[in-house]
């Protein structure tokens, strides 16, 4: 699956998710948006998961495995340059192709997304009007449900649009800037070539100009008794034989120089050709370091202008359920139903993007080998890089979700032992919740993890 699609099907489950608290909470036996142990007492915590995860002795290869997709990415997005115009005008029709199947692929997914997201929320809010019985209850928790689900995923899509937009504009400044290297390379090393080859001309003309000058008494004295008509036959061979050996001699001389000055250029020519290499790997990593950090520092911002919002959001909503909250997180059959209808749609959704994955990989590669014929060249495919993207994406998800079960396991022993009834995540509750994180990061931060995180796959860009 493509890095976009896996994207696409990643943010489906987190929208999924939102949209019907209900099924993520009952593991904790309730409405709410974390995971606990009932309890009489009533009490409330709550966990800076962020923090958390940052405090993970996994976290650094956690970010590691990210920063290499990044890097992935962008090495897929540079343009091949060199084309004849006729080549430039079948890549562009291919990247115009490729843009219109990436988009009705998206399209695609997001209404397959969009109908399991609805079906599954109905269901789960018919089943909890089932549940909570005459009281109304159901309607209610079914509508603030979608309230909250509604504003969070504004948000999130906002931000994560953003970051995407963003993240565009970066790699093609740093696309751009690598052209305008290439050119600017390959513009010097013509330069020192030709002035390297026009030192060698002169240098060789005046050799040639100081041969004749050499040979020219010798030469004049050769002519002068070659034109005397009283020569014998044997004298004017003798003569003349002299004067070409003169001429075969000086020529010989200048074949030696130019054979000498051939490979003094062809050795500069290879010099000048790795210098450059050089320079542009190092241009190429800088604008790579710093696109990276200018992402990074982005995705902080924006995550600290919406970490609010949602603490806000999210209090207000938790207090709006605790009165469902409580009948439904005793209740373990309508628990059971709502993790059962969640695996069937999920389920559902993942095979049918999965097929739709598969077709649209090839077109994709049908229409790379069409242009790549008309143009009578290999474009390059991008398809391996973004296969390897996804390949440590998956090995990113794997190991997040071994972090994930850690922390979960920690802070069920923390809330089990503190007597707290609902333990909620990244979000405030009211003034009386009890804030959880530092307990969670000094138990989480001691955990020697038994089994190593996955390798990551070597990067195949240039």
């Amino acid at each position: 699956m493509t890095q976009g699609a896996r994207r696409a099907l990643g943010l489906w489950l987190a929208a999924l998710a939102v949209a019907t608290a209900a099924a993520c909470a009952q593991r904790a036996g309730g409405l709410g948006m974390g995971a606990g142990q009932p309890a009489a007492a009533g009490r409330v915590g709550y966990v800076d998961m962020n923090a958390v995860i940052a405090a993970h002795p996994l976290h650094a290869q956690l970010q590691r495995l990210q920063d290499q997709i990044a890097i992935l990415q962008q090495e897929a997005s540079v343009q091949p340059t060199g084309m004849t115009p006729e080549q430039a005008a079948a890549y562009e029709h291919l990247q115009q192709a490729l843009a219109a199947a990436a988009a009705q692929f998206q399209t695609q997914l997001a209404q397959r997304r969009a109908y399991y997201e609805q079906q599954e929320a109905q269901a789960i809010s018919r089943l909890q009007a089932a549940t909570l019985g005459s009281s109304g209850g159901g309607n209610v928790v079914s509508r603030l449900q979608q309230e909250y689900g509604a504003q969070a995923q504004a948000m999130q899509k906002a931000a994560l649009a953003t970051l995407t937009q963003y993240r565009a504009q970066l790699f093609k400044q740093d696309a751009d800037h690598l052209r305008n290297v290439q050119q600017l390379l390959a513009a010097d090393l013509r330069g020192k070539l030709r002035q390297f080859e026009a030192q060698q001309a002169s240098a060789e003309t005046k050799y040639q100009i100081a041969l004749v000058k050499a040979d020219q008494d010798e030469r004049l004295n050769l002519q002068a008794k070659l034109q005397n008509l009283a020569l014998s036959a044997q004298e004017r061979k003798q003569y003349t034989a002299q004067l070409n050996a003169i001429q075969q001699a000086e020529q010989q001389k200048i074949d030696a120089l130019k054979a000498a000055d051939n490979a003094k250029l062809r050795a500069f020519e290879k010099q000048l050709e790795s210098e450059a290499a050089a320079k542009y790997n190092a241009a190429r990593a800088q604008a790579q370091a710093a696109t990276q950090a200018k992402l990074v520092a982005r995705q902080r911002e924006l995550q600290s202008q919406m970490q609010p919002q949602l603490v806000a959001l999210g209090g207000k909503f938790q207090q709006r359920l605790n009165a469902a909250n409580a009948q439904l997180a005793s209740n373990a059959a309508y628990q059971a139903r709502v993790q059962a209808i969640h695996n069937h749609m999920q389920s559902a959704y993942v095979a049918e993007a999965s097929r739709a994955n598969a077709a649209y990989d090839a077109t994709r590669k049908a229409l790379v080998a069409k242009y790549s014929a008309i143009a009578h060249m290999q474009f390059e495919d991008t398809q391996g890089l973004n296969e390897q993207a996804d390949a440590v994406a998956a090995q990113r998800r794997q190991l997040l979700d071994k972090i994930m079960a850690q922390i979960g396991a920690q802070v069920a022993q923390i809330a089990q032992r503190d007597g707290l009834s609902l333990v909620v995540s990244n979000v405030l509750a009211d003034g009386t919740a009890v804030d959880l994180t530092a307990q969670v990061i000094r138990a989480v931060s001691a955990l020697h993890t038994a089994t190593a995180a996955p390798a990551a796959t070597p990067t195949g860009g240039s």
